[in-house]
């Protein structure tokens, strides 16, 4: 059980939910009072129309909930919190309060150097195999492999981190009370065992398709860059793709058949010079350094 006297963790819990539904508005109560008297204001107004009302009990209950099935809250006071998440504030982009996380792996130094690989759900054989190839390159140089945990492009990257024996990183796009989506479950479970898997909601928080977008501004916040592996013209990779170029990090794109459907989105990156054309992590740590 979650100890009543932890009132600063309970606190920061409280804000982690009530920003779910008013971000801007509890970011402006913890940078005017601090978490414990930001949390006590929005406990104890329930008349106010921006905030939903929170109460300690569910604040509480949401870390008890995630201490039994191992997970933790990383506060933006924990020494493990990723300074880089700073950068979302600067675009008005809303900085997670919180995260909650599961698995061994101490964030700030998971993506102290880590590039986010990426692509389609419904990815080739092709897309697979580079996925594959330039994740493995990336591990066997030391770098973390951070993705989303979906299928397809994501899964491979995950995949090959893991059989490379490095630590990975997935951000999801619900509370860290099931493994999402159910068909990754075991690999996010490996995922777990090593490295990390991490999300802005609490243990109970359904994903939602405005999570999946919201999902990508903190996977691009936290790589020092992006790769897209093979993408469509309409995929949602093109989401993380803005906030990453929104941020500043550097894009590169990994070019297909010129007849693949499938890889068009990364043709179009590379036409408009919105991602650097690369055929290997060589290439991707290239860019990295320029």
């Amino acid at each position: 059980m979650i100890a009543d006297s932890d009132e600063r963790l309970v606190a920061w819990a409280l804000l982690s939910r009530a920003a779910l539904t008013a971000p801007a508005a509890v970011r402006g109560l913890l940078a005017a009072h601090g978490p414990l008297e930001a949390a006590e204001r929005i406990a104890a107004d329930a008349r106010n129309s921006r905030i939903r009302p929170q109460t300690r009990a569910v604040a509480a209950h949401d870390l008890d909930r995630a201490h039994r099935f191992g997970g933790r809250l990383l506060t933006r006071e924990d020494p493990g919190w990723p300074g880089m998440l700073a950068d979302l504030d600067t675009i008005d982009a809303f900085a997670p309060i919180a995260l909650w996380t599961r698995g061994p792996g101490q964030l700030n130094l998971l993506t102290e150097h880590a590039v986010a690989v990426v692509g389609a759900r419904a990815c080739t054989s092709y897309g697979q195999k580079v996925a594959t190839s330039i994740a493995s390159g990336l591990a066997a140089q030391g770098w973390t492999v951070l993705g989303g945990g979906a299928f397809g492009i994501d899964a491979a990257a995950h995949h090959a981190a893991l059989d490379a024996g490095r630590p990975t990183v997935a951000v999801l796009p619900c509370g860290l009370h099931r493994l999402f989506p159910h068909g990754n479950a075991h690999l996010l479970a490996s995922v777990e065992e090593t490295g990390l898997l991490v999300s802005e909601y609490p243990p109970g928080v359904e994903p939602s398709r405005p999570h999946f977008l919201a999902r990508n501004r903190i996977v691009a916040a936290l790589a020092a860059g992006i790769v897209v592996c093979e993408a469509g013209i309409r995929s949602g990779t093109a989401n993380t793709v803005r906030w990453g170029n929104e941020l500043h990090r550097p894009v590169t794109a990994v070019p297909g058949p010129i007849d693949s459907a499938a890889s068009r989105g990364c043709h179009d990156l590379i036409r408009t010079g919105h991602g650097q054309l690369v055929v290997d992590a060589h290439d991707v740590l290239g860019v990295l350094a320029q």
